[in-house]
C-alpha cells in the first residue's frame, strides 16, 4: 500500500496545478515563445477585453446609477470590475509581446496586438474612471466599496509603471546577435489618460462615508501618492451631504440667492472676472445659491456657461490638477442643478 502513496500525492499535486493555472494567467510571464500558443492566448485576452469595452455603461445607465436604481447599480458594478480586468489584461498583453517578439514567427500579428492593447487600455481606464465616479455618487450607499477603488488605483498604477519599465527596457535592449532589423524597434509606448484616475471617485465615496478615510492608512505603500491625492481632493469638495436615501429639498425662499438669466447657447466670460451681477437671470432659472454661489465667489466668472440635459448647467473653468507626478492644465465643467447644487465636475481635456 505504501508504494502507491507517492503516485497519489503526485496526482493530487498535478490536479492542483491544473486548477490554479487560469487564475495565475495574468500574473505569470510566459517568457520567450516559439509557437502559436502565446499568440492564441493574447488573442483570447484581446477578445475578452473587447467584450468588456463593448459592455461599458451608457450615459443613461450611469445616470440611473446616480439616482440609486438598485438593478442599474448591481449591473454597473459588474461592468466596472470587467473594465478593471480589461486594464489588467491589456497590460499583460503589452508586457508579453515585448518579451516574445524576437524570434516570433509572426511579428506583424504581435505588433498589431501590442498597439491595440495600448488603445484598449486607454479606453478601459477612461470608462472605468467614469463608471467609478457614477457609482461613488449613487444615492445607494453600498453601490461601490473602498476595496473596489483600491483595486482600480492599483490597476492604474500597475499600467503606468509597466509602461515606464517598458520604455526603459526598449531603450537599453542590445541589438540582435545577427545584426538584422530588431522587431522591438517597432514597439512604441503610449501615454496614460491625462486626468488623475479614480482619485475624484474615491474622494466622493469618502465624502459619502464619513470616518472611512482611516481605512486609507492600511493601503500598501505603493499607493502612498494616490492616498495623498484622495485626501487633498476630499478636502476640496466641501459639498453638503444629504441624508442617506433622501433627496435634498429646494432651498427655502429666504435662502434663495439671485437668479441668473440669459442662457441661450452658452455665455462666454473672462474667467476670473467679476461674478454675475445680482438679479441677472440665465434662461432656465439657475439660482446663484449654495455650491454655485461659493464657486462664483471663489473663482469669479467662468469661461462659459452652457445648458445640459435634465435641467443642469455647466460652468467651465481652466485649472491645474494632479497628473501623474506633475500637474496639468485642464478644462473642467462644474455641473449644477437649477437650485445651485453641484452635481459633478468633469475634466473636458
Amino acid at each position: 500500500m505504501r508504494r502507491h502513496i507517492p503516485l497519489l500525492a503526485a496526482a493530487g499535486l498535478a490536479a492542483c496545478l491544473v486548477e490554479s493555472q487560469p487564475s495565475r494567467l495574468m500574473e505569470t510571464n510566459p517568457g520567450p515563445d516559439r509557437n502559436q500558443e502565446t499568440v492564441a492566448e493574447i488573442e483570447r485576452q484581446q477578445r475578452w477585453t473587447g467584450e468588456a469595452l463593448a459592455g461599458k455603461p451608457s450615459a443613461e445607465e450611469l445616470q440611473a446609477v446616480r439616482e440609486g436604481d438598485a438593478d442599474a447599480v448591481s449591473d454597473t458594478r459588474k461592468r466596472f470590475r470587467r473594465l478593471l480586468t480589461a486594464v489588467e489584461r491589456t497590460t499583460w498583453i503589452r508586457e508579453t509581446v515585448a518579451e516574445v517578439l524576437r524570434g516570433a514567427t509572426n511579428p506583424d500579428r504581435l505588433v498589431a496586438s501590442f498597439d491595440a492593447a495600448g488603445r484598449d487600455r486607454y479606453d478601459a481606464l477612461g470608462a472605468a474612471d467614469e463608471t467609478a465616479r457614477a457609482l461613488a455618487e449613487s444615492r445607494l450607499r453600498n453601490a461601490l466599496s473602498l476595496d473596489d477603488l483600491k483595486r482600480a488605483l492599483q490597476a492604474a498604477r500597475k499600467a503606468k509603471e509597466s509602461e515606464q519599465k517598458l520604455a526603459a527596457d526598449l531603450g537599453r535592449r542590445a541589438p540582435p546577435p545577427d545584426g538584422g532589423a530588431d522587431p522591438l524597434q517597432r514597439l512604441a509606448t503610449v501615454p496614460m489618460p491625462p486626468q488623475p484616475l479614480f482619485i475624484d471617485a474615491a474622494a466622493r465615496w469618502l465624502a459619502a462615508h464619513p470616518g472611512e478615510d482611516r481605512a486609507l492608512d492600511a493601503w500598501p505603500q505603493q499607493l502612498a501618492q494616490e492616498r495623498t491625492q484622495i485626501r487633498a481632493a476630499l478636502a476640496d469638495l466641501h459639498l453638503p451631504q444629504p441624508e442617506a436615501g433622501r433627496t435634498a429639498e429646494p432651498p427655502a425662499e429666504a435662502d434663495r440667492g439671485e437668479v441668473i438669466t440669459g442662457l441661450d447657447g452658452g455665455i462666454a466670460a473672462a474667467e476670473g472676472g467679476p461674478a454675475p451681477d445680482a438679479g441677472r437671470v440665465l434662461q432656465g432659472g439657475v439660482e446663484v445659491t449654495g455650491d454655485l454661489k461659493k464657486l462664483l465667489a471663489k473663482r469669479g466668472a467662468p469661461l462659459t456657461i452652457a445648458p445640459r440635459a435634465g435641467g443642469l448647467y455647466a460652468f467651465r473653468y481652466r485649472e491645474q490638477r494632479p497628473c501623474g507626478v506633475e500637474t496639468c492644465n485642464v478644462t473642467v465643467d462644474y455641473v449644477f442643478d437649477a437650485h445651485g447644487r453641484l452635481v459633478r465636475d468633469e475634466v473636458v481635456k
